[in-house]
């Protein structure tokens, strides 16, 4: 193991950076997409300091950085030391350094992919990843109580409607415009540059949204509000931001007492489609997933104990 020369970046980081750079304006990946393997591949670096040269990217190095991740002690919350991770954190880590060591093979940086012949764990999803029903209602009632004025109350309640028939992804969702929504067709454009997998799609609006959302834009217009954002900032005329996006899922966390991501919206949209028996490709295309197998990601939250009607369908 050779180490780097003081002051001169490490080469697997320079290839790093290329290899990104190919895969922002060549493969088209969002900007969620990017920062996902930037993280992974910063934390290996943190992790495995000693990992200079691409002679070091052996199968021995990589099983070391695996367990360091799992035995490593870390504060997380209020100064709570915790160790260990999820065997989804470890499929994400390995599938992102991965497509990584992948590209430095076809490039022949290294002989061979250091991670060919070490097994990623197989996640077990036992935690329901869908909003349940009470959990929904408590969201609602909870902005009803507490919204300091009437445009906020018009719109969190879209907010929350949005997300729930949508199942828009998070830069999807704070990256809407005004000029997205046609209420007369009934329909939302998710546009390509917003879209993980840069397409275009068009959603149809569910009564429930369309409600909030004309209270909302009745509420705007009064105050002749005028960005272009859908979705207002709690102060000034301006687009709400990704910070401001975090500190009001925050808010409502606390406020209606359910802990929960942005992203169960997204699963719960898929699960109630799934339970409405709506065909898997109708799904797909709707979340604007590339592929179906990652649709099916999505619905493994249906429980089996909701599924007494289809058990009564079966005849002998």
């Amino acid at each position: 193991m050779r180490a780097a020369v003081r002051g001169e970046k490490n080469p697997i980081a320079l290839k790093f950076e290329e290899y990104l750079r190919e895969r922002r304006y060549c493969s088209h990946l969002s900007p969620e997409t990017i920062r996902g393997y930037s993280a992974v591949f910063s934390l290996f670096l943190k992790v495995m300091p000693e990992i200079s040269v691409f002679e070091d990217l052996t199968p021995e190095m990589l099983v070391q950085f695996f367990e360091r991740i799992e035995t490593r002690e870390r504060i997380v919350g209020r100064n709570t030391i915790k160790t260990g991770v999820k065997n989804s954190t470890v499929k994400t880590q390995w599938s992102k350094l991965h497509v990584f060591f992948v590209w430095l093979e076809a490039k022949r940086l290294i002989k061979s992919n250091p991670l060919k012949s070490i097994k990623p764990p197989t996640p077990c999803y036992e935690d329901p990843r869908a909003l349940e029903d009470k959990d929904i209602h408590r969201m609602y009632s909870a902005i009803t109580l507490h919204s300091r004025n009437s445009l906020l109350l018009r719109r969190d309640l879209m907010m929350v409607s949005l997300l729930l028939y949508t199942g828009l992804r998070k830069n999807e969702f704070i990256s809407l415009h005004v000029r997205d929504v046609d209420l007369d067709k009934r329909e939302i454009v998710v546009r390509a540059e917003s879209s993980k997998s840069r397409n275009r799609r068009v959603l149809k609006i569910h009564p429930t949204l369309a409600l909030h959302l004309k209270d909302y834009f009745k509420e705007r217009n009064s105050r002749s509000l005028k960005t272009e954002k859908l979705i207002i900032a709690n102060r000034g005329d301006c687009g709400l931001t990704s910070e401001g996006l975090k500190h009001w899922v925050n808010t409502l966390i606390q406020k209606s007492g359910v802990r929960f991501h942005l992203h169960r919206f997204r699963h719960t949209f898929a699960c109630k489609l799934a339970e409405a028996d709506v065909h898997p490709f109708k799904i797909q295309k709707m979340m604007g997933h590339t592929s179906l197998v990652m649709t099916m990601k999505y619905v493994r939250s249906m429980r089996t104990e909701n599924m007494e009607e289809d058990i009564q369908r079966i005849t002998i």
